[in-house]
């Protein structure tokens, strides 16, 4: 670390707590949060979707969501038939 950065967190380290917290919410507000995992992909998603080189799906809204339930099937289960039918 250059001597000036040692220098102001040595300062920083002298200040009352509330000043050190009205420190660290400017430094917030200037610096940026790193993006998530999440938000890297989806970024590049969008961008691959602009350049045409994938299509994104419509995801149906939330709404519609609400009104999905399962169906009740009865026989065998579609994982054990398929393991089955692969050997």
């Amino acid at each position: 670390m250059s001597t000036t950065v040692e220098r102001i967190i040595e300062e920083v380290r002298q200040l009352p707590p509330e000043e050190q917290r009205r420190v660290r919410e400017t430094l917030n507000e200037i610096v940026p949060a790193s993006p998530t995992e999440d938000e890297l992909e989806d970024r590049l998603e969008r961008e691959l979707a602009a350049e045409g080189i994938i299509t994104l799906p419509d995801l149906p809204a939330e709404e519609e969501d609400e009104d999905w339930e399962p169906i009740e099937v009865t026989g065998e289960p579609l994982s054990e038939m398929i393991i089955r039918e692969r050997r």
